[in-house]
């Protein structure tokens, strides 16, 4: 059986890749063939003068069947031309020479950034499996994680208006083509772009975000006309999506979540099935050795650090609770963080002269750091305000005997079961957060408690061979 897997770029830590480049080194081990393809627009943005949209072999994966396309017509975000999205005729024109040169038996996306969902229906001509794990919402949402212009959670495309306004609020200032162009500018000269860039940073002024909480739905975009053009090419992206997962054989989603909102929108109930993924963190066996002082229990957020991400909620909730609350706690922030973002949740903790000491950001860390600073915490706390479908956060924290701390969206309920091993609380509800931080302060014997219920999570091994069985029995099914 000779396996095509469609994944991020490997080179890229964190998100999808974090997956499906150890679920490609798995498979290797293996007796089947193994392909995988990625688009180069990602990680290296890999845009070359003179050189036409074609796949070529990565040759940092010499004699592993590893290709990458490049010179994408696709970015990671086709704002200004979304109908790439569904068709891209250079891009889908050299993935249907690359699938008549190789001739896969099945297909699995994984990832479809610098891709356009037409190459399910190119694989489907040659009548390949094509098998699809939506581990986000590219599919429904062009920003991919479903939180709106007002940066509120989003269900999904229920109002194309809104979509408009919210596709036309953060595409007003994209260029495409000058984001290629500058591509180019850093990959075939890269002494002149690194000057450009620093002299850039240097002259940009440094702001804070002047709105952190989510926003009402703004009077301006209401009233402002909807742009018809861009609302006609959000409904035919969302059709031909829909369309195009439902000529695959198999939708998998990553949580019940996903699978609910696909149905929602149209996928196949008996195409759409649920299957939690592995993880290399689950082969581990991290043992925890932090012995809970109930007169300071230690809150962690593991992760990147963003608003999307919630870590400003989360540090709202702590300040936010009383002061002999805050005494026996300490908050402890590990992740790479954008630098603005991180001046702007400061702006109210340096409010706080008491305790501001409590809330330490310790930066970014390597996947090999992850044992100590899993010891260095009682209780994991991911407080998302996007529908984080399956976050590798889940894993990393359970598979350390972290019990954790999340909000009801998204695949959190799948893993977290209410005061079992961990809480559940309210989404993007600061209050209901707090309550929780509380509770876990006011009841500390919960943690350890907590700990002998963690279930054990998917080792990446194991999902390997539940997916080449599932390839196994589309295959024997003809």
């Amino acid at each position: 059986m000779k396996i095509l897997i469609i994944g991020d770029d490997p080179q890229v830590t964190g998100g999808v890749c974090n997956y499906t480049r150890p679920l490609y080194l798995e498979f290797e081990k293996s007796d089947e063939e193994i392909l995988y393809l990625y688009s180069a627009s990602r990680l290296k943005a890999d845009y070359r003068l003179l050189v036409k949209t074609q796949i070529v072999e990565d040759n940092n994966w010499k004699n592993n069947n590893v290709y990458k396309i490049i010179n994408s017509q696709n970015l990671d975000k086709n704002y200004d031309h979304l109908e790439l999205d569904s068709v891209s005729e250079k891009n889908d024109t050299v993935f249907k020479a690359f699938i008549e040169q190789h001739k896969p038996d099945v297909m699995h996306i994984n990832e479809i950034i610098g891709f356009s969902s037409n190459i399910i229906n190119i694989a489907k001509e040659y009548n390949i499996k094509v098998l699809v794990t939506v581990h986000e919402y590219w599919w429904l949402c062009p920003k991919r994680v479903m939180v709106d212009f007002n940066r509120n959670i989003c269900e999904g495309p229920n109002d194309l208006d809104k979509c408009t306004h919210c596709v036309a609020d953060v595409s007003k200032n994209y260029n495409s083509s000058k984001i290629k162009v500058a591509y180019l500018v850093r990959n075939q000269f890269s002494k002149t772009h690194s000057f450009l860039s620093g002299l850039k940073h240097s002259l940009k002024k440094q702001k804070t975000i002047s709105h952190l909480d989510s926003l009402s739905f703004r009077e301006e975009q209401v009233q402002h006309p909807i742009n018809r053009e861009l609302k006609d090419k959000l409904v035919d992206r969302l059709k031909a999506n829909i369309e195009n997962l439902n000529n695959c054989d198999i939708v998998i989603g990553v949580s019940k979540d996903v699978k609910k909102h696909l149905m929602h929108y149209g996928v196949a109930k008996e195409k759409n099935v649920v299957q939690h993924i592995g993880s290399t963190i689950a082969d581990t066996n991290i043992h925890h050795s932090k012995v809970v002082q109930k007169e300071q229990i230690i809150f962690g957020f593991i992760g990147g650090v963003s608003y999307y991400k919630g870590v400003h909620q989360l540090v709202d909730a702590f300040l936010s609770m009383p002061d002999d609350y805050k005494k026996k706690a300490k908050l402890k922030i590990f992740g790479k963080y954008n630098d603005n973002y991180k001046k702007s949740v400061d702006v109210n903790i340096i409010q706080d002269r008491t305790y501001k000491d409590n809330i330490v950001f310790y930066g970014r860390y390597a996947p090999k750091d992850i044992k100590n600073i899993t010891n260095e915490v009682d209780i994991a706390i991911l407080p998302s305000l996007c529908a984080d479908t399956a976050p590798q956060t889940i894993f990393e924290s359970f598979s350390s005997e972290l019990p954790i701390i999340a909000p009801s969206i998204g695949g959190f309920p799948d893993f977290i079961e209410h005061g079992r091993n961990g809480l559940i609380y309210e989404a993007a509800n600061v209050e209901s957060l707090k309550e929780s931080l509380m509770y876990i302060i006011d009841n500390p014997e919960l943690i350890d408690s907590m700990r002998l219920n963690i279930p054990k999570m998917k080792t990446i091994s194991d999902n390997a061979k539940e997916l080449i069985n599932l390839y196994d029995k589309l295959l024997s099914a003809e």
